[in-house]
């Protein structure tokens, strides 16, 4: 069994209030719910249970769609906020997902809205006098001084955002130090993955190591690494460390 369908049901009543697709154990779990269903399990005698079995991941998608309409036809499935077969994608902005956000939505609580008033510099005269001056402060990269964050993402053509992760790590791009002038350099550790280095295979074209191999499809050496450890395809690439033995799972 690779995939499947499954229910969550009131064993008082019989009603199915959640209709899921899934794999492995996730018709146990009930972490990573929305709202309605917590308060619905903590509310109700609840369990699950697995209604239909699928070799392919497309067509559990499609008779969970179809479940579910059935199911809302007759007044059910109340803790789905979409008709499903989108896999967490909610391409149709359904009556009850309106209601959901219209409900639960962050930006409506007096906390949030305080919270946003108090550090928004359109709003707040210190808040924006501390963000010109930061964003206004001399930066060195390597051995040239730049005047401020903009200046140096707009040399490098990134984002500032960009530049707050290189001031923040202390180093840049090239590992050349990064810091505010007034600041001076931080002492810092430049991280490296132990296998970055190893060399790779891609669908059977050698790689001298991670970094090459990730330029190849087109992708960060990150990526490529935690798709090899986790055994799985790299953009539909067959990834493996030279000697290891290669991922079949074409569905990762």
């Amino acid at each position: 069994m690779q995939f499947y369908v499954y229910e969550w049901f009131n064993k008082d009543n019989g009603e199915i209030f959640y209709v899921g697709k899934g794999c492995k154990n996730r018709y146990k779990q009930t972490t990573r719910r929305n709202k309605l269903f917590n308060q619905y399990y903590k509310e109700n005698n609840c369990e699950s249970r697995i209604i239909k079995e699928f070799g392919y991941e497309n067509l559990a998608f499609e008779f969970e769609h179809e479940r579910i309409m059935e199911l809302k036809a007759q007044g059910q499935c109340s803790c789905n906020l979409d008709y499903g077969g989108n896999g967490g994608c909610n391409f149709v902005w359904t009556n009850e997902m309106k209601e959901y956000k219209s409900i639960y939505n962050p930006m409506k609580n007096e906390s949030q809205k305080l919270r946003m008033s108090k550090f928004n510099p359109m709003k707040n005269n210190s808040v924006k006098e501390k963000v010109r001056e930061k964003i206004s402060k001399k930066i060195v990269l390597g051995n040239t001084v730049y005047s401020s964050a903009k200046e140096l993402a707009k040399v490098f053509g990134i984002y500032d955002t960009a530049i707050q992760y290189w001031l923040k790590r202390g180093y840049g791009r090239n590992l050349e130090p990064c810091y505010y002038v007034e600041d001076g350099p931080k002492q810092y550790i430049i991280k490296t993955h132990e296998t970055s280095n190893k060399p790779v295979s891609i669908d059977d074209k050698i790689f001298k190591n991670v970094k090459t191999g990730a330029q190849y499809i087109g992708v960060w050496s990150e990526t490529l690494i935690r798709a090899i450890k986790n055994n799985k395809p790299c953009k539909g690439h067959i990834c493996k460390y030279v000697n290891q033995q290669p991922s079949t799972n074409l569905n990762g």
